[in-house]
């Protein structure tokens, strides 16, 4: 989802004067289900996930790849890893725009968003860019700052996910562990360690509401896939 009008507010708040106009916002969505899918055979090695749930936030857009900070106009813009960029034309010229205030005055509260120029179009960010009241201070970049597209997850506040893991297969007995998180930490007590007496490929076992068909497994390996249960 486009989330133009908290940037346009934020553009507008640069300056009065100073000209820009937002031609691209990050992207927000969000991402709830399962994997894998029903009915694809799957392969893990012990200690990965055969079976996940989840529920998160994934954001997509222009980030900068690397941290700089630099003076100008009498302030400090200093960008970090990761920091979002939205598209936009300052003074008519195509930019990248911080979502963040970024530019600071050495005064409590007086922070700015910064725009930046990619001049020569080789994905490096070679000229910063802040409004003043009447106009727009300039400065070169150099070396220039890495950026480009990328992605940014995040589990949903307060959401519940779980996986089970695969712990191997001897003696004819097939170990499984259940882990659930709460947001991105593991809950302790929602983790239980299972064990299924098998004799026989292939067969089918069930965990809850889930039905697994287990093709083959070793102390290397397990086949598998999901049946049912989704």
């Amino acid at each position: 989802m486009k989330k133009l009008s908290s940037v346009l507010i934020l553009s507008l708040a640069l300056s009065a004067c100073a000209t820009m106009e937002v031609r691209e916002t990050s992207r927000t969505t969000q991402r709830i289900g399962h994997a894998p899918q029903l009915n694809v055979i799957s392969k893990v090695t012990a200690g990965e996930a055969l079976l996940s749930t989840f529920q998160y936030t994934s954001k997509s857009g222009y980030q900068v790849y690397d941290g700089r900070a630099m003076s100008i106009g009498g302030g400090r813009v200093a960008v970090i890893q990761g920091d979002f960029l939205y598209r936009a034309d300052v003074e008519g010229k195509p930019a990248y725009c911080t979502e963040r205030g970024v530019f600071n005055m050495l005064l409590p509260g007086m922070t700015k968003n910064a725009c930046f120029a990619d001049r020569d179009n080789d994905g490096l960010l070679d000229q910063v860019m802040v409004a003043s009241d009447l106009s727009w201070w300039h400065e070169d970049i150099t070396p220039g700052i890495k950026f480009g597209q990328g992605i940014e997850t995040a589990p949903i506040d307060r959401s519940i996910n779980s996986q089970l893991l695969y712990q191997g297969y001897s003696n004819k007995t097939l170990r499984i562990a259940y882990r659930e998180y709460l947001g991105d930490l593991a809950r302790p007590s929602f983790s239980q360690d299972l064990s299924y007496d098998i004799t026989s490929f292939p067969t089918e076992i069930t965990f809850r509401k889930i039905k697994m068909q287990i093709r083959n497994a070793d102390n290397h390996g397990l086949e598998y896939q999901i049946i049912g249960g989704y």
